[in-house]
């Protein structure tokens, strides 16, 4: 059992190495109290080459969405209300600054943890 702990452990080491680097620089993780009527943003440059992997779970229904900004109009490319636990991948079609936000719209705090990667595809 001892080496294939060791063996799976290896393996791991094994890809993250290979990975490229700015793959690795690419990741947040972010635990955060949001308060009633509050929101948390997380923004990246991403380009149509890239995609955002997230993974989020809170202890009560938040909304998510994934934004931008276009002159003076926020444009909303994906929204999911009303969720605790939620994940999936974003492939922009045009190169820009892309926002992912979490809105607690409830009148008691909620503690939420999302992780983040903006990897190549």
């Amino acid at each position: 059992a001892g080496v294939l702990v060791f063996g799976y452990l290896l393996g791991i080491a094994c890809t993250l190495l290979a990975m490229p680097l700015f793959a690795q620089e690419n990741v947040r993780v972010v635990t955060k109290t949001l308060p009633s009527s509050s929101a948390h943003k997380e923004c990246f440059a991403v380009n149509e080459h890239q995609i955002i992997r997230y993974w989020y779970r809170a202890d009560a229904l938040i909304d998510f969405n994934i934004q931008y900004v276009e002159g003076k109009k926020t444009i909303i490319e994906l929204r999911h209300d009303r969720q605790a636990l939620g994940s999936g991948g974003f492939t922009p079609k045009v190169a820009r600054d892309y926002c992912m936000v979490w809105t607690n719209a409830f009148n008691k705090p909620v503690l939420f943890r999302v992780e983040l990667a903006r990897l190549a595809r």
